[in-house]
Protein backbone atom coordinates (compact mmCIF):
# COMPACT_ATOMS: atom_id res chain seq x y z
CA UNK A 1 0.00 0.00 0.00
CA UNK A 2 1.36 3.42 -1.00
CA UNK A 3 2.22 5.58 2.00
CA UNK A 4 0.08 8.72 2.22
CA UNK A 5 2.03 11.95 1.79
CA UNK A 6 2.26 14.25 4.77
CA UNK A 7 0.92 17.72 3.90
CA UNK A 8 3.49 20.53 4.04
CA UNK A 9 2.89 24.00 5.36
CA UNK A 10 4.14 26.87 3.22
CA UNK A 11 5.27 30.44 3.82
CA UNK A 12 4.94 32.39 0.56
CA UNK A 13 6.64 35.77 0.28
CA UNK A 14 6.41 38.49 -2.34
CA UNK A 15 9.60 40.57 -2.61
CA UNK A 16 9.20 44.10 -4.01
CA UNK A 17 7.29 46.24 -1.54
CA UNK A 18 7.00 43.31 0.88
CA UNK A 19 10.50 42.28 1.92
CA UNK A 20 12.07 45.50 0.64
CA UNK A 21 10.72 49.01 0.04
CA UNK A 22 10.11 49.91 -3.60
CA UNK A 23 10.85 48.14 -6.86
CA UNK A 24 13.97 46.02 -7.41
CA UNK A 25 13.87 46.34 -11.22
CA UNK A 26 14.25 50.12 -10.87
CA UNK A 27 17.15 49.55 -8.48
CA UNK A 28 18.70 47.11 -10.95
CA UNK A 29 18.49 49.62 -13.79
CA UNK A 30 20.23 52.24 -11.65
CA UNK A 31 22.90 49.72 -10.62
CA UNK A 32 23.64 48.65 -14.21
CA UNK A 33 23.76 52.30 -15.26
CA UNK A 34 26.18 53.09 -12.41
CA UNK A 35 28.41 50.15 -13.41
CA UNK A 36 28.50 51.26 -17.04
CA UNK A 37 26.68 48.16 -18.30
CA UNK A 38 23.83 50.15 -19.82
CA UNK A 39 24.54 52.85 -22.41
CA UNK A 40 22.63 56.13 -22.80
CA UNK A 41 20.29 54.82 -25.49
CA UNK A 42 19.44 51.65 -23.55
CA UNK A 43 18.84 53.64 -20.40
CA UNK A 44 16.42 56.04 -22.10
CA UNK A 45 14.58 53.15 -23.78
CA UNK A 46 14.19 51.44 -20.42
CA UNK A 47 12.91 54.61 -18.75
CA UNK A 48 10.40 55.20 -21.55
CA UNK A 49 9.23 51.58 -21.35
CA UNK A 50 8.70 51.94 -17.58
CA UNK A 51 6.68 55.13 -18.17
CA UNK A 52 4.51 53.43 -20.82
CA UNK A 53 3.95 50.51 -18.47
CA UNK A 54 2.79 52.93 -15.80
CA UNK A 55 0.32 54.39 -18.31
CA UNK A 56 -0.95 50.94 -19.22
CA UNK A 57 0.44 51.11 -22.76
CA UNK A 58 3.15 48.44 -22.42
CA UNK A 59 3.12 45.06 -20.71
CA UNK A 60 5.15 44.39 -17.58
CA UNK A 61 7.21 41.77 -19.41
CA UNK A 62 8.04 44.19 -22.24
CA UNK A 63 8.99 46.89 -19.76
CA UNK A 64 11.33 44.53 -17.92
CA UNK A 65 12.78 43.32 -21.20
CA UNK A 66 13.76 46.89 -22.03
CA UNK A 67 15.69 47.06 -18.74
CA UNK A 68 17.36 43.70 -19.41
CA UNK A 69 18.19 43.97 -23.12
CA UNK A 70 21.76 45.08 -22.39
CA UNK A 71 22.50 41.54 -21.17
CA UNK A 72 22.86 40.22 -24.73
CA UNK A 73 26.18 42.09 -25.06
CA UNK A 74 27.92 40.34 -22.13
CA UNK A 75 29.10 36.86 -21.24
CA UNK A 76 27.03 34.92 -18.75
CA UNK A 77 29.75 34.51 -16.12
CA UNK A 78 30.31 38.28 -16.04
CA UNK A 79 26.57 38.92 -15.75
CA UNK A 80 26.36 36.41 -12.91
CA UNK A 81 29.07 38.31 -11.00
CA UNK A 82 27.31 41.63 -11.58
CA UNK A 83 23.95 40.24 -10.49
CA UNK A 84 25.45 38.84 -7.31
CA UNK A 85 27.15 42.16 -6.57
CA UNK A 86 23.85 43.98 -7.09
CA UNK A 87 22.12 41.74 -4.57
CA UNK A 88 24.92 42.11 -2.04
CA UNK A 89 25.30 45.88 -2.29
CA UNK A 90 21.84 47.13 -3.25
CA UNK A 91 19.17 44.61 -2.22
CA UNK A 92 20.09 42.66 0.89
CA UNK A 93 20.77 45.81 2.96
CA UNK A 94 17.19 46.91 2.18
CA UNK A 95 15.47 43.75 3.44
CA UNK A 96 13.24 44.65 6.37
CA UNK A 97 14.47 43.36 9.72
CA UNK A 98 10.92 42.35 10.59
CA UNK A 99 10.72 40.38 7.34
CA UNK A 100 13.92 38.50 8.14
CA UNK A 101 12.57 37.71 11.61
CA UNK A 102 9.33 36.35 10.14
CA UNK A 103 11.30 34.18 7.73
CA UNK A 104 13.33 32.71 10.57
CA UNK A 105 10.23 32.01 12.62
CA UNK A 106 8.62 30.10 9.77
CA UNK A 107 11.85 28.22 9.10
CA UNK A 108 11.99 27.16 12.76
CA UNK A 109 8.38 25.95 12.45
CA UNK A 110 9.40 23.69 9.57
CA UNK A 111 7.50 25.51 6.83
CA UNK A 112 8.64 25.48 3.21
CA UNK A 113 9.80 29.02 2.38
CA UNK A 114 8.95 30.09 -1.16
CA UNK A 115 9.88 33.43 -2.72
CA UNK A 116 7.22 34.30 -5.31
CA UNK A 117 8.13 37.43 -7.25
CA UNK A 118 7.56 39.23 -10.52
CA UNK A 119 11.18 40.36 -10.40
CA UNK A 120 13.62 38.50 -12.60
CA UNK A 121 15.36 35.26 -11.69
CA UNK A 122 18.83 36.39 -12.83
CA UNK A 123 19.34 38.30 -9.59
CA UNK A 124 16.49 37.01 -7.44
CA UNK A 125 18.18 33.59 -7.26
CA UNK A 126 20.95 35.21 -5.19
CA UNK A 127 18.36 36.81 -2.92
CA UNK A 128 16.68 33.43 -2.41
CA UNK A 129 20.02 31.81 -1.60
CA UNK A 130 21.07 34.53 0.83
CA UNK A 131 17.77 34.50 2.73
CA UNK A 132 17.52 30.70 2.82
CA UNK A 133 14.40 30.15 0.75
CA UNK A 134 13.55 26.60 -0.24
CA UNK A 135 12.33 27.68 -3.67
CA UNK A 136 12.24 30.68 -5.99
CA UNK A 137 9.38 31.35 -8.41
CA UNK A 138 10.25 34.39 -10.51
CA UNK A 139 10.01 35.90 -13.99
CA UNK A 140 12.43 34.26 -16.45
CA UNK A 141 15.12 36.03 -18.48
CA UNK A 142 16.58 34.68 -21.74
CA UNK A 143 20.19 35.25 -22.81
CA UNK A 144 19.13 38.18 -24.99
CA UNK A 145 17.33 39.86 -22.07
CA UNK A 146 13.80 38.87 -23.08
CA UNK A 147 11.59 38.48 -20.01
CA UNK A 148 8.90 35.80 -20.09
CA UNK A 149 6.55 34.15 -17.61
CA UNK A 150 5.90 37.38 -15.72
CA UNK A 151 5.20 36.03 -12.24
CA UNK A 152 2.44 38.42 -11.26
CA UNK A 153 -1.26 38.20 -10.40
CA UNK A 154 -2.85 34.85 -11.23
CA UNK A 155 0.52 33.62 -12.50
CA UNK A 156 1.78 33.62 -8.91
CA UNK A 157 -0.83 31.16 -7.71
CA UNK A 158 -0.40 29.06 -10.87
CA UNK A 159 3.36 28.87 -10.36
CA UNK A 160 2.98 27.88 -6.71
CA UNK A 161 0.59 25.06 -7.60
CA UNK A 162 2.85 23.90 -10.45
CA UNK A 163 5.89 23.88 -8.14
CA UNK A 164 4.02 21.77 -5.60
CA UNK A 165 2.98 19.28 -8.28
CA UNK A 166 6.46 19.10 -9.81
CA UNK A 167 7.94 18.31 -6.41
CA UNK A 168 5.24 15.86 -5.36
CA UNK A 169 4.21 18.00 -2.38
CA UNK A 170 0.77 18.01 -0.82
CA UNK A 171 0.03 21.47 0.64
CA UNK A 172 -1.61 22.14 3.97
CA UNK A 173 -3.22 25.36 2.78
CA UNK A 174 -5.03 26.06 6.04
CA UNK A 175 -1.77 25.97 7.97
CA UNK A 176 0.15 28.04 5.40
CA UNK A 177 1.03 31.75 5.39
CA UNK A 178 1.43 34.28 2.57
CA UNK A 179 2.75 37.84 2.57
CA UNK A 180 2.22 40.55 -0.06
CA UNK A 181 1.78 44.29 -0.45
CA UNK A 182 -0.30 44.81 -3.59
CA UNK A 183 -3.57 43.72 -5.18
CA UNK A 184 -1.59 41.70 -7.73
CA UNK A 185 -0.48 39.48 -4.83
CA UNK A 186 -4.08 38.64 -3.93
CA UNK A 187 -4.32 35.33 -5.87
CA UNK A 188 -1.27 34.09 -3.97
CA UNK A 189 -2.49 35.45 -0.64
CA UNK A 190 -5.85 33.75 -0.98
CA UNK A 191 -4.25 30.33 -1.40
CA UNK A 192 -3.34 30.28 2.28
CA UNK A 193 -5.26 30.11 5.51
CA UNK A 194 -3.12 32.91 6.93
CA UNK A 195 -2.75 35.72 4.37
CA UNK A 196 -1.05 38.91 5.59
CA UNK A 197 -0.87 42.35 4.00
CA UNK A 198 2.59 43.88 4.48
CA UNK A 199 2.93 47.67 4.15
CA UNK A 200 -0.03 47.28 1.84
CA UNK A 201 -1.21 49.59 -0.91
CA UNK A 202 -4.71 51.08 -0.74
CA UNK A 203 -5.92 48.88 -3.61
CA UNK A 204 -5.17 45.74 -1.59
CA UNK A 205 -6.60 47.17 1.61
CA UNK A 206 -9.82 48.11 -0.17
CA UNK A 207 -10.10 44.73 -1.91
CA UNK A 208 -9.80 42.71 1.33
CA UNK A 209 -10.32 45.07 4.29
CA UNK A 210 -10.73 42.10 6.64
CA UNK A 211 -7.28 40.65 5.84
CA UNK A 212 -4.69 41.16 8.63
CA UNK A 213 -2.14 43.94 8.05
CA UNK A 214 1.35 44.46 9.40
CA UNK A 215 4.00 47.14 9.04
CA UNK A 216 7.53 45.91 8.44
CA UNK A 217 10.55 48.09 8.97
Amino acid sequence: MEQQKKPVQLALFDFDGTLIPGDSIALYLRFTRRKGLVNDKEYMIALRAAMLYGLGRKSAADSKTAAMRFRQRYKQDYLDRMDQEFVTTDLLPKVYGAGRKQLEEHRAEGKKLVLVTASTENYMRYVAQALGFDALLASQVAQDGTVTGNCKGEEKSRRVRAWLEENGLLPDWQGSFAYGDSKSDLPMLLLCGHPVQVNSKKSLQNAVPEMPRVKWR
